[in-house]
């Protein structure tokens, strides 16, 4: 791309067709699309040395994911465990929708279980998260991890499908699903088209000239190298440095196209980057000798990688089970209250992240079908949720959403004694759709204390007398993540993110991160603050 390019709108001097607003659409958890933004950094959802500190090491513990939609949250927690953790850990894992889930499970199994090197399952792994094309020695792999997975028998008939798989150290990975679920990703892992259609239907989706203007939005906000390096990406599909020779990578990725060969991403453009810290990508690419602002594809490349290598190691290091399941939240709760798993009989979590769970139903409904699921004896015992859409109630709550954003905006401005040309261009009604306008207004959420209205929200939802009927009680200070992503979990008092510049565009910009999206977590009454 040439240094000084611009979007198509700017040049030809007219209005952009987005097919969106200025807000920025973030998918459900159980949307099947691959590449899902999921709007915030990867985060810890034990953080054992802060809640149960030394105590913690020695302890059995068991967590839920009510609603997991990828691997980013998983690996982050096992990675982060103490070194010297010696206690056993379940981690259930669930997703309502089969692809999603069966998808997170094939993943797994090529990472986890024996065969090929670390190092091997590592790269494989990578790829199945976000290449679009394997080489044939992976894809023959892959088909043995479905044919180990699922067996290569008929399984109609048959009310559950279960398997039982080994890992490289103590624990195994244990999946529990409605067989008439497993059909259709079983006919995705199973069809037979080659890379020629698939590639079709990736470049028909990336190219799209109904959203151009889309996929140029997202390049105008990266830095120029961070902009050639993705836009290689949406040529190519694969997930490696610009040196890299591609030849090898001839069979489609089938975890990425539905049984027909089609593409089962986004139309206009995708992003690897988001839900990632870029700050760790860019120091582990120049381990490697990558100049992130230059690949940062590249980077990523490395440093997936690298994070699924250490993920893998505290697997066969630790004693660490993981269960997967595929069914309704509602459903998997009642099952849990009654003992229907045998892993988790005592129906006893340590940490429930329910995830967005509140978007698509209630935060009451999610309190009364999880909150009672906390575990009694431990005082860290943490449910945590979070809502990308808890604004879409109150007008005006956020100021993307504010019809009178740019008013408001262009009025302060006003009152500056000298005013930057790019903003007196806007007084004028030349430059109001330019890139550089389109951030600042996406970005002006990050000078908004939500709490009160988040609070509001809450109140709307009857979360605060749910919780209290439940015995539980939403934390004044968040224990496992903060109430708002760009501030550390240790700043009890800090409403707004503080970072530089560089900060902020790593974490908000090129990491996709959301400034509205807001966290809540609940524990017994006995064992929350004053």
């Amino acid at each position: 791309m040439q240094v000084d390019w611009e979007p198509d709108w700017v040049m030809e001097k007219r209005q952009p067709m987005f097919s969106f607003s200025n807000a920025q659409i973030l998918p459900h958890s159980t949307t099947p699309q691959v590449f899902n933004n999921p709007g915030y950094i990867a985060y810890d959802f034990l953080q054992l040395r802060r809640n149960e500190g030394s105590e913690g090491l020695q302890q059995d513990l068991k967590v839920c994911m009510t609603n997991v939609s990828d691997l980013r949250n998983l690996v982050e927690t096992v990675n982060s465990l103490p070194r010297d953790y010696r206690g056993r850990l379940d981690i259930l894992m669930n997703n309502s929708n089969t692809i999603v889930l069966n998808r997170i499970l094939v993943i797994l199994c090529a990472l986890l279980t024996p065969g090929p090197t670390i190092d091997e399952s590592a790269e494989l792994a990578t790829h199945l998260m976000y290449s679009i094309s394997l080489p044939e020695t992976a894809a023959s792999y892959v088909r043995f991890c479905v044919n180990q997975i699922y067996g290569e028998e008929s399984i109609d008939g048959e009310m559950s499908f279960q398997a039982s798989l080994k890992t490289r150290g103590q624990g195994r990975i244990y999946s529990v699903q409605p067989s008439v679920s497993v059909k259709k990703p079983l006919e995705m892992f199973a069809s037979t088209y080659k890379r020629p259609k698939a590639f079709k239907s990736f470049s028909s989706a990336m190219q799209d000239p109904f959203h151009i203007d889309d996929r140029q939005r997202t390049l105008s906000g990266l830095q120029k190298g961070h902009r050639a390096s993705l836009n290689r990406f949406w040529k190519t599909g694969i997930l490696l440095p610009f040196s890299v020779d591609l030849s090898p990578f001839s069979c489609p990725n089938r975890l990425m196209f539905n049984a027909q060969g089609e593409w089962m991403g986004p139309t206009g453009s995708v992003n690897p980057l988001h839900g990632w810290d870029i700050d760790a990508v860019s120091r582990t690419a120049v381990r490697h000798g990558v100049q992130p602002n230059a690949d940062i594809i590249g980077a990523l490349f490395f440093h997936v990688k690298a994070e699924l290598r250490e993920f893998s190691l505290r697997i066969k290091e630790h004693d660490i089970n993981i269960h997967i399941t595929q069914y309704d939240t509602r459903l998997l709760s009642k099952g849990l209250s009654i003992g229907v798993f045998p892993a988790f009989s005592n129906a006893s979590f340590d940490r429930i992240d329910v995830g967005d769970m509140v978007d698509a139903s209630t935060v009451s409904e999610c309190l009364a079908n999880w909150g009672t699921l906390l575990n009694k004896k431990n005082p860290h015992s943490t449910l945590l949720l979070h809502s990308k859409r808890w604004h879409e109630e109150m007008p005006g709550a956020v100021a993307r959403d504010n019809p009178r954003a740019l008013e408001i905006l262009l009025e302060r401005c006003k009152g500056l004694s000298t005013p930057s040309s790019s903003l007196k261009a806007i007084f004028d009604g030349q430059q109001a759709q330019s890139p550089s306008v389109l951030r600042l207004i996406s970005s002006l959420d990050a000078f908004i204390d939500h709490e009160d209205a988040f609070m509001q929200y809450l109140g709307s939802q009857d979360a605060i007398s749910t919780a209290e009927n439940l015995g539980l009680s939403l934390h004044k200070v968040n224990r496992v993540h903060p109430k708002r992503v760009g501030i550390p979990l240790q700043a009890m008092d800090q409403k707004l993110p503080d970072m530089t510049k560089e900060k902020f565009y790593e974490t908000f910009i090129a990491g996709g991160a959301d400034l509205t999206i807001r966290f809540a977590e609940f524990s017994r009454l006995a064992f929350s603050e004053d």
